[in-house]
């Protein structure tokens, strides 16, 4: 890039304000978030109609404020109309004590010691997929590391969990990508929100089968345990067992995915850092836990004021949406020094905010982290060479998600 491109690109960014509804923000949206927290932390938006909340401190108090900053509009905000379930709130957008009967539940399946049962699982999976590759590519060549493998190995994994047939699982990252990308849904003519709200029926009549299936038939499976758990002496519904799968679908599906395509995004960005994790696979925990601060799969949530406030030194009027921007908390200076640069001998003394803080807290981030841990190590053992072929990256079309679309790439097996 020379002196003239990069003048023009710096200027780009002084005039222009942060949008997640602009193209060029959303694809690349951390030096906007940088200029937010420099500049006003606190931010109305107005194509959200939302306070956008930049650094660190700010959102920390307000994820774990569940009485202040209320979940309960998060998945309207974040779908609108197409959520599969409206009838019923999924769990990630309940408050506190609503919300502590599901996460009950739902924790069953995400303790540690269940998960350590899955880590054979999970090589496995990883192994048949690259199996797959070298099937259908040969023993060197180019393949879609984004679609080929990531979408693929979590939706196997996650299937597992819920007692879903991994014969569709092509299908399922489908769904999930069109039901988040209902967040775009202002951006949309009639054509693509008719897409979206066919995907939004189709994951619902999946689930809404496979219930039948396993009240008529109960399974060594999560959906069989949701039918039969009782908290109270009270059962969950129906609609509550629908919404409840759809939501670890969605959520077992796109971190893990979305983690895997930009590990690979980075390590091609800073070549030192994939030499030295091609070198010594014990790097790789740490090289997750760099990859979900620089640059992680969930950049934004929604939360709604219960009362006037004030945050940042900004007035926030009761019933307004507030948007913590996770992405930029996970690069604040005050936490993070240098946290614009990528290093993997990061010491990090504050919790990262890639999963949440607080009452809602993501289940899943144990099995995310050892499915990331697991599918890097065999993708390394297997492959001798595994490099994006371009240094420009189509991310998924979504502000609210952070991934690779697609990602091709150079592979060779040892």
């Amino acid at each position: 890039m020379n002196n003239v491109t990069v003048g023009a690109a710096v200027q780009d960014t002084l005039e222009r304000e942060y949008d997640p509804f602009d193209l060029v923000v959303k694809n690349e949206s951390y030096e906007y978030y940088e200029k937010l927290r420099r500049d006003g932390p606190v931010k109305w938006l107005p194509s959200l109609q939302a306070f956008a909340v930049a650094n660190y401190d700010d959102v920390d108090a307000l994820l774990k404020d569940g009485k202040l900053f209320s979940s309960t509009m998060f998945w309207p905000a974040l779908l609108g109309e197409f959520d599969p379930v409206p009838e019923v709130p999924p769990m990630i957008s309940m408050d506190p004590p609503g919300h502590v009967h599901l996460r009950k539940l739902a924790n069953k399946a995400f303790v540690p010691s269940k998960i350590k049962l899955l880590v054979d699982r999970t090589y496995e999976v990883a192994n048949a997929l690259i199996d797959d590759i070298i099937a259908e590519h040969g023993n060197e060549g180019e393949f879609d590391w984004a679609t080929e493998f990531c979408a693929l190995y979590p939706v196997t994994m996650i299937a597992q969990v819920l007692g879903v047939q991994t014969e569709r699982r092509g299908e399922f990252k489908i769904w999930v990508d069109n039901v988040l990308a209902a967040a775009n849904r202002a951006s949309y003519g009639p054509e693509r929100l008719s897409e979206i709200q066919q995907r939004s029926d189709d994951i619902r009549k999946f689930f809404e089968d496979l219930y039948d299936e396993r009240a008529a038939d109960p399974q060594d499976d999560l959906i069989s345990q949701f039918i039969a758990a009782e908290i109270d002496g009270e059962k969950m519904s129906r609609i509550e067992v629908i919404q409840m799968s759809i939501l670890l679908l969605i959520g077992g599906v796109e971190t893990t995915t979305n983690l895997l395509g930009t590990t690979l995004v980075e390590l091609h960005r800073h070549p030192d850092a994939y030499k030295r994790v091609r070198a010594d696979e014990t790097l790789i925990p740490a090289l997750i836990e760099e990859v979900l601060r620089y640059n992680p799969p969930v950049q934004i949530i929604f939360r709604h004021m219960m009362a006037d406030t004030e945050l940042g030194g900004v007035k926030i009027p009761e019933n307004s949406t507030v948007m913590p921007l996770l992405a930029s908390a996970n690069r604040d200076e005050s936490k993070f020094p240098n946290g614009e640069t990528f290093d993997i001998d990061r010491k990090i003394a504050v919790p990262l905010m890639s999963f949440g803080q607080g009452p809602h807290y993501c289940l899943g981030n144990y099995l995310s982290r050892m499915e990331a841990k697991s599918a890097l190590e065999m993708a390394f053992q297997r492959f001798e060479q595994l490099d994006p072929i371009s240094d420009e990256v189509e991310w998924l079309d979504s502000y609210f998600a952070r991934g690779p679309h697609h990602l091709k790439a150079r592979f060779k097996v040892r």
